[in-house]
């Protein structure tokens, strides 16, 4: 295979605990040309040193400053990336050893695809897990133009993602303005602009964590009707509002926020 080299995007923050068993599933990739740009948003703990004791050279160690959140940590690493293929990893996720050379071979397969994304088993602890994209998904709708499909729900998050230069710089940087759900927001960007492949295979292994974004119900909710006021249109045209709709105010009431939300979409509504 050609040796064409890929931009690994890795942002931490004081995750040093985690750290060593998700960095450590990127260097051990059978596909070994890349780089990973591991971006410090100001962690505390001991991240620098132990990114240092690897002494790879494969490995640039950036200080973010100030912990600003995921989505300004993963841009930070966007504006240094070098290499014509990029993608992202998260600090408490393993990827499968052989992720990178089956997504390269993939991506360079479908010459009308912007970037390919593949399964993931997301783990709820005490034996409770998930796969994302959903199973019930017909392939068909996971490949190619996908966009209208993930208006109806997310199938895609960051670290499945291996993307071209060419679709990362058309899909730009990742939206500040969410504090949640912004890898949701870039899912839909570069699907409304290129083609997908998807390989219908786990390749990742995700944890669940309360103390991180994925378990910070305000923000998620926060998030899903920011997305729904930015997307209103397509969502109308697909038929797909209602559905959306729906799933934000069941949300909202597994956490006891129903009035609260019903009454910020109304707001949304309005505009």
């Amino acid at each position: 295979m050609e040796k064409e080299k890929v931009s690994i995007i890795l942002p931490t923050y004081n995750r040093a605990h985690m750290l060593e068993k998700s960095l450590g599933s990127v260097l051990a990739q059978t596909y070994p040309w890349f780089e990973v740009i591991l971006v410090d948003d100001g962690s505390t703990d001991n991240t620098k040193e132990l990114v240092e004791s690897y002494e790879d050279e494969r490995i640039r160690y950036c200080y973010a400053g100030l912990n600003q959140g995921a989505a300004a940590a993963r841009n930070f690493g966007l504006e240094r990336a070098e290499f014509d293929y990029i993608a992202f990893q998260d600090s408490d996720d393993v990827w499968h050893k052989d992720k990178l050379e089956k997504q390269m071979m993939a991506l360079k397969a479908n010459r009308k695809a912007g970037f390919c994304y593949h399964k993931m088993k997301y783990d709820f602890g005490e034996g409770r897990y998930a796969l994302l994209p959903d199973e019930r998904v017909p392939l068909i709708k996971k490949n190619g133009r996908i966009y209208d499909q993930l208006l109806y729900e997310n199938m895609v998050s960051t670290q499945m993602i291996l993307a071209t230069r060419e679709c990362i710089k058309k899909t730009g940087l990742f939206d500040l303005e969410f504090k949640a759900m912004e890898d949701y927001d870039y899912a839909l960007r570069m699907a409304a602009q290129y083609e997908a492949v998807f390989l219908d295979e786990v390749l990742l292994d995700a944890t669940y964590s309360d103390t991180g974004v994925s378990g910070n119900s305000v923000n998620y909710l926060l998030a899903s009707c920011r997305l729904l006021q930015k997307y209103k249109t397509d969502y109308l045209r697909t038929g797909t509002f209602n559905h959306r709709v729906e799933t934000i105010l069941g949300d909202a009431e597994k956490v006891g926020l129903l009035k609260q939300f019903i009454q910020l979409l109304e707001c949304v509504l309005q505009e």
